[in-house]
């Protein structure tokens, strides 16, 4: 078989890399760990991406001898292009422009009954070929089953027994036990880190939110509603855990209410990227918003929060301080395409990260349409952080909730195609998370 003699040809330089005494250096967030053996660099990837990848492919990309990007995707269906899945791969990993080579690792429980003869052979053979063409040499891969893990390209018996390592070698690694202690851990499955998305409806929020549905329907994002709930939404993010919201369910109710209406909505995403005075300046130079909008009497308890922070608001100026906001200020009317498309320079990641926190609680108390919109907000923050599986966990879960959802459908199709963010793709604009950041 040809892609077997190819693989089997390639075989021993790279079995060199890893199986040696070579050392490869990861950086995790306090200090470089030292990797001798391949079962280190297993142990490292489920603790990289936060769970433990099923019927995936992951890429590291290498710098000399240290680990760089890591980029998980799923295994492509049974009639795509294997040429043009290793096409999509290389693009990925040229993000990291200061890669020369990449490790594989297969995830799969799909059967490898004799050694020269390894699942998804033609896949990796393109791979190599079309990574090798773009400078990234494929210096080494693994295949993980739920039993054993091997070599992908090793014939060398004594290397690389048959049918392969226990999976405990990994969990008993060096590397393992050194992030464990270090606070690390991971959870088993994808479904398992995303965590519930069961949601517990409380009953007067999801009274109140209809009542103000019905109150103010089409007045949205033509009077001083759309405004008001920026200003509220705002407040919660950059003080997430403020215990006025938590005196009444009408604030929370009326944020609700207005999340179905995209203007809205969308001017939320924006928001949580972003600032405060930016969403407003967008809103109103593209129009979503009115500029000077009739004003409506919201409820009491709104009311006296929007008061309140307008009173703070009033002191930071004073105090010559400002809550930080986005890094970068392009056009007003263009920063709903650039936050949208991940093409601004870069958003505010702590601001960003709020947002996630509160969005899903509140996704937690909520149905309907305001939950599927939450849920697509998520999606579409963990696409932004490059972490395509979780996003798409999100968006299936909102057209659960109300199938059809159009920004669910919208932000799924762009996920389904695999295509990384603008943001995820660049060092300097990545997230990162307090432990490792992940593709």
């Amino acid at each position: 078989m040809q892609v077997a003699r190819h693989l089997s040809t390639y075989g021993t330089s790279r079995v060199a890399t890893l199986c040696g005494s070579t050392t490869v250096l990861c950086m995790t967030s306090n200090a470089p760990i030292s990797v001798s053996n391949p079962a280190d660099i297993l142990s490292y990837i489920p603790h990289v991406l936060g769970f433990q990848p099923q019927e995936s492919l992951v890429f590291l990309s290498m710098s000399g001898k240290r680990i760089g990007a890591t980029l998980r995707l799923d295994l492509p269906m049974a009639e795509a292009d294997p040429l043009d899945y290793a096409q999509s791969v290389r693009s990925y990993l040229e993000a990291d422009t200061s890669a020369d080579g990449v490790l594989m690792v297969l995830y799969t429980d799909r059967a490898w009954r004799e050694p020269c003869s390894p699942p998804y052979a033609d896949l990796v053979h393109c791979l190599d070929l079309v990574l090798e063409t773009g400078g990234l040499g494929l210096l080494d891969g693994w295949l993980v089953s739920s039993s054993h893990w091997r070599d992908y390209f090793c014939l060398d018996a004594a290397c690389c027994p048959w049918p392969g390592h226990p999976l405990a070698s990994i969990t008993e690694s060096v590397l393992n036990a050194e992030l464990v202690y270090q606070g690390s851990a991971y959870e088993q499955t994808l479904e398992a880190a995303v965590g519930t998305l069961a949601s517990v409806p409380s009953e007067n929020i999801q009274r109140l939110t209809s009542v103000y549905s019905e109150q103010w329907k089409g007045k949205w994002d033509r009077t001083s509603l759309g405004r008001d709930s920026l200003i509220l939404w705002n407040a919660l993010i950059t003080n997430p855990d403020d215990t006025q919201f938590g005196r009444g369910p009408e604030p929370i109710a009326f944020l609700l209410a207005g999340l179905q209406c995209a203007a809205i909505r969308d001017s939320v995403i924006v928001l949580s990227a972003t600032g405060l005075a930016e969403a407003l300046d967008a809103t109103e130079h593209s129009g979503v918003l009115p500029v000077a909008p009739e004003e409506q009497i919201v409820p009491p308890e709104c009311a006296l929060l929007l008061s309140r922070q307008a009173a703070a608001d009033q002191d930071e100026a004073d105090g010559g301080s400002s809550v930080p906001t986005c890094p970068s200020r392009p056009e007003p009317a263009a920063l709903f395409r650039e936050v949208f498309l991940a093409t601004l320079a870069a958003p505010n990641w702590t601001r960003m990260d709020c947002a996630h926190t509160l969005f899903l609680r509140l996704a937690g108390i909520t149905c309907g349409e305001p939950r599927s919109a939450l849920l697509s907000i998520l999606g579409w923050i963990e696409w932004a952080r490059g972490r395509g599986s979780r996003a798409h966990r999100y968006l299936q879960e909102a057209l659960a909730e109300t199938p059809g959802y159009t920004l669910g459908e919208l932000l799924l199709a762009l996920v389904g195609t695999g295509s990384l963010s603008p943001w995820a793709r660049s060092r300097e604009t990545a997230w990162t998370s307090d432990s490792r950041s992940a593709a």
